[in-house]
């Protein structure tokens, strides 16, 4: 498995920077109480989906082009060689696709949750940030209609433990790959949820006692896709 290098460096605020395909991430943050400190540590683990360049098409409108690619889930970015093995990366606008491993990727705004800043290190120069919370990343898209179930695979770096007597803990981790699915409403930024008739629910709150019906009528667990999806349908009904 490749090992990535990564260099920590205690500063005044967290930031990430990621220079090239092949250069350490610096990582920087504070630990507060004005401490300052520079480690190098070895990440196990890749952040790319796949390591290898593959085919892939970049669609743009009627416009399709094939290019040896691949995603860098901890940036979530493409990175494409050209005709002469120069190294790029697939501009990132809602009227781009990229179509890769068998799935179709496309750029939605997203709505960045809690969790994702107390547990991760999150990479500065990895989703853009529309506004507050809002950001923008690919996602594939699970079903049709005008409500919409999305999938979202990222890598992320959890954050170090703190010891007993409070100081953090230098140590060796490892980069995680993570699913998460989205309800993608019209006009509104996709919600994170979990597939669960709580988190359902409240991501549809506007028809939550037609659809409380309907999940009981239907024997309904909302565990599956297939029962979010079903779900989804009969809430387009309702609108």
């Amino acid at each position: 498995m490749k090992r990535i290098c990564y260099i920590l460096m205690l500063v005044s605020s967290f930031q990430c920077f990621s220079q090239a395909t092949e250069e350490p991430v610096l990582v920087r943050f504070d630990i507060g109480k004005g401490f300052f400190a520079e480690r190098v540590f070895a990440v196990n683990g890749s952040p790319y989906l796949n390591e290898k360049y593959e085919m892939g098409v970049i669609i743009n409108g009627p416009s399709k082009k094939e290019f040896r690619m691949r995603y860098n889930a901890y940036l979530g970015m493409f990175e494409v060689l050209d005709k002469n093995n120069k190294e790029a990366s697939v501009l990132k606008s809602a009227n781009i696709l990229v179509a890769f491993d068998e799935k179709i990727y496309r750029i939605l705004d997203y709505e960045e949750t809690v969790q994702d800043k107390a547990l991760y290190y999150l990479p500065q120069n990895g989703d853009k940030t529309i506004r507050g919370n809002i950001k923008e990343g690919y996602f594939n898209k699970l079903s049709d209609g005008e409500t919409k179930l999305y999938l979202k695979t990222i890598k992320r770096i959890p954050k170090f433990k703190s010891s007993d007597h409070g100081y953090n803990r230098f140590e060796p981790t490892a980069l995680l790959t993570l699913t998460h699915y989205f309800i993608k409403r019209k006009y509104r930024p996709a919600t994170r949820i979990k597939l669960s008739k709580k988190e359902v629910l409240f991501a549809l709150n506007d028809k939550y006692n037609e659809l409380r019906t309907y999940i009981k009528k239907n024997k309904l667990k909302l565990k599956t896709e297939e029962e979010v999806i079903q779900l989804i349908s009969y809430y387009d009904t309702l609108n």
